[in-house]
């Protein structure tokens, strides 16, 4: 009988010496198997092990791969049975989310202001069309559509593009909380704009007309906006600290531009009859916001001040709306920026030189001051005429057109102060803002 010896179990298998030659063995599920491997090299002998078992071990990963993917599926259906429990973002809550969110691109405080107020309008429309749906991931594209028909019919092309544009970016910044298998915005496809000046200044009697109807605050912000030109928002939530009425001069961050590098403050001359307005307010009430209940209401619903304004302006017979190129969709025409324009146009118109009017509205280049230049042959002939007061009787020189509008904060001019002494007055306030920085 041939002499055995037991090599080093190697692997599945182990060697066993024959005589000169190596035998190799090996057992699985209980079965043993011997085979010969024809080599007294222990290292050819080895590998011949290696072929032998090959077959066998395949057999085995096969078994324990399957069984993994076993517990893979398993684990992947606990995860979506987990999944499918956890409230995924909620509409009432998209904004919320989509505020606190850290991939959001770094919006300013106005432009998040304006972002909510038009996420508000799509929560309402759809708490009034789709109730049963609360949840961000089951708005569809059709639905979306549905809501950007009602946009189209309400809006400018422009408006119809920022809304879309908008929504595409909420739904894809919070695609993980919200669970979203799609973007329903993202193929909403935006409309052709125009173009075409949109707003136009008001004229003298249009503003008399308002400010003469205007009571309570509405008056107050309709005054703050002919008298300094500034946005809505900067008018709504004008604080008492940018005002000084010794020096009868506001200062202000616009809230467009406070996030950015240029967000520098804009120094504006109190004009007589706003300071007589601002003065109502007794010195102990001067604190917080100059309108307080305005700001309030600013602050919760951008929209609802928007349209309680547009009333005041149909009430007093101003048209606002006017029908777009395509003649379908109403473009305005007259709203508060409109008293912004108004500021620029007829500053210029009366002479005062344009870079100085960039200076005060907080323009970054006198092209976009010119932007808002309505330049007007009455008001070139009449560029030196006494600026009216549109809070008190109007009195215009023998040949003025009626169409010259209000001066808005350069009656300052009128009020003592030269414009000399206006730009050296700027200049000292630019030299202490660089110093305090």
């Amino acid at each position: 009988m041939a002499r055995k010896k037991h090599a080093r179990a190697n692997g599945n298998g182990t060697l066993e010496l024959h005589g000169r030659l190596w035998r190799a063995r090996w057992t699985v599920n209980g079965k043993t198997y011997t085979r010969p491997t024809g080599t007294s090299d222990k290292r050819e002998a080895a590998k011949k092990l290696e072929e032998f078992t090959a077959p066998f071990r395949l057999g085995a990963d096969k078994q324990i791969l399957e069984g993994l993917a076993a517990k893979v599926q398993g684990v992947t259906a606990e995860l979506k049975a987990y999944e499918d429990t956890r409230p995924a973002t909620s509409l009432a809550g998209g904004f919320a989310a989509y505020r606190a969110s850290s991939e959001r691109p770094d919006t300013g405080a106005a432009t998040m202001d304006m972002y909510e107020s038009q996420y508000t309008r799509l929560a309402k429309w759809m708490a009034k069309h789709y109730p049963t749906i609360t949840e961000m991931r089951h708005v569809s594209k059709q639905v979306a559509e549905e809501f950007m028909a009602d946009i189209a019919k309400r809006y400018s092309a422009n408006t119809f593009n920022k809304y879309a544009t908008l929504f595409t970016r909420i739904w894809e910044t919070l695609k993980e909380t919200a669970r979203l298998e799609a973007n329903p915005w993202e193929k909403i496809a935006h409309k052709n704009e125009d173009k075409g000046q949109t707003r136009r200044e008001l004229t003298v009697d249009e503003l008399r007309r308002v400010c003469e109807s205007a009571e309570g605050e509405m008056r107050t912000l309709f005054a703050v906006g002919i008298y300094t030109g500034l946005r809505l928002g900067d008018c709504a939530l004008l604080e008492w600290g940018n005002v000084d009425l010794a020096r009868r001069m506001v200062a202000v961050i616009p809230r467009k531009t406070a996030k950015h590098a240029h967000g520098r403050p804009v120094v504006i001359p109190i004009h007589g009859t706003l300071a007589n307005i601002l003065e109502e307010t007794p010195s102990a009430d001067r604190t917080g916001y100059v309108m307080p209940q305005t700001a309030k209401a600013y602050l919760a619903d951008r929209a609802a001040v928007t349209v309680k304004i547009q009333a005041a302006f149909k009430a007093c017979g101003i048209r606002t709306n006017r029908k777009g190129k395509d003649d379908t969709r109403a473009v305005v025409e007259v709203g508060f920026h409109s008293l912004r324009h108004t500021f620029v146009s007829m500053a210029a118109n009366a002479g005062v030189p344009l870079a100085l009017i960039q200076s005060i509205v907080g323009h970054t280049s006198t092209a976009m001051t010119r932007h808002y230049f309505h330049e007007s042959e009455d008001a070139l002939k009449n560029a030196v005429a006494a600026l009216p007061d549109v809070g008190g009787a109007i009195a215009l020189p023998d040949g003025a057109a009626r169409s010259v509008a209000v001066p808005c904060a350069f009656c300052a001019i009128l009020d003592g102060m030269t414009r000399e002494q206006l730009e050296a007055a700027r200049a000292e306030i630019d030299k202490r803002l660089a110093k305090a920085e």
